[in-house]
């Protein structure tokens, strides 16, 4: 299927669309791709939050800007950049690749402790990154090659088998391929390279506008 950089017209979001937030450990790619669903259907808003290069992006780090962002600090006179209803969602999008000293995993604990006592709030990771599920767009089964147990593995191999590598401006309308897939080889435990949770946000993007996007790409 060729898909065409642009194939819908932006619509402004209504005063009742569903509100997304979502808060990404990287700082480009991520963003790019979330940034396609702004504006694509009135129903949904969608608010991808833009690290600045000053921010902590690790895990703790980047819950503590969500909730900053949300709620604010009352102690330190800092209002919430986000207008957030109790029905809006909140996602922290992050990776599970390790560093020297394994310092990720406690913090994913504590951020699950958190956000247990929050409604709305979740937190999808990707094993090892976020590449993971920009490649199930395209393909359907984990690649059976040895050395793909890193980022900078995954994101050159996703470039080599995607023809052209994976483009912001037009895949991001493949998502309902990339949920299907991401669910067939999901691994709960997480602990198989090749598995992701974004297939969850995906679906709660897809499943607000899927009538538009499917209609998109029956028309062509």
């Amino acid at each position: 299927m060729i898909l065409k950089k642009r194939l819908f017209e932006r619509e402004e979001p209504s005063e009742d669309a569903k509100k997304i937030f979502i808060f990404c450990e990287g700082k480009k790619r991520e963003n790019a791709y979330f940034n396609y669903f702004k504006a694509i259907d009135s129903r949904i808003n969608i608010e991808v939050y833009e690290l600045s290069g000053q921010e902590d992006n690790s895990p703790w780090g980047l819950y503590k800007i969500a909730v900053s962002s949300i709620y604010g600090d009352p102690k330190n006179n800092i209002l919430p950049k986000y207008e957030a209803r109790p029905s809006d969602e909140v996602w922290l999008v992050i990776d599970l690749d390790t560093d020297k000293f394994d310092s990720r995993t406690p913090q994913i604990a504590h951020i699950n402790a958190a956000i247990a006592t929050k409604s709305n709030w979740a937190l999808v990771k990707s094993n090892p990154c976020f590449e993971v599920w920009l490649y199930y767009h395209h393909l359907s089964a984990k690649p059976e090659i040895e050395n793909i147990d890193t980022c900078r593995a995954w994101k050159s191999y996703v470039n080599t088998e995607i023809p052209g590598g994976f483009d912001s401006r037009k895949h991001p309308l493949l998502i309902s391929t990339a949920i299907a897939n991401a669910v067939a080889n999901f691994s709960p435990n997480q602990l198989e390279v090749g598995t992701t949770e974004v297939h969850l946000l995906g679906q709660s993007i897809y499943h607000t506008i899927k009538d538009k996007i499917d209609a998109i790409l029956g028309a062509l």
